[in-house]
């Protein structure tokens, strides 16, 4: 079984400005990618999920950002939105 943990902390991280957004970025993609297993549930599994497209919709060049990627302060406000999901989740 895949554990929501570590995706919760780096949703945190990068939520609360210690994990900066490229960095959260290279993270998590692989952690996604490459943890074998499954989740417990769809729930735990949808919120994993929709952490990995807020870091794959991350756009790190320097300049104006395509319109349909994120700006840091985007990746921020979505993993904040999904830490509090998956805390709900990790403490049933």
């Amino acid at each position: 079984m895949k554990d929501l943990a570590p995706f919760l902390v780096l949703a945190e991280a990068v939520a609360e400005g210690r994990l900066a957004a490229g960095e959260f970025m290279r993270l998590c993609l692989p952690l996604f990618s490459n943890t074998p297993g499954s989740f417990e549930s769809q729930e735990r599994f949808r919120a994993a999920q929709d952490l990995f497209f807020v870091a794959d919709d991350y756009w790190e060049s320097p300049g104006e950002t395509p319109s349909d990627l994120l700006t840091a302060e985007q990746v921020r406000e979505k993993a904040a939105a999904i830490a509090v999901r998956m805390r709900s989740l990790v403490e049933v």
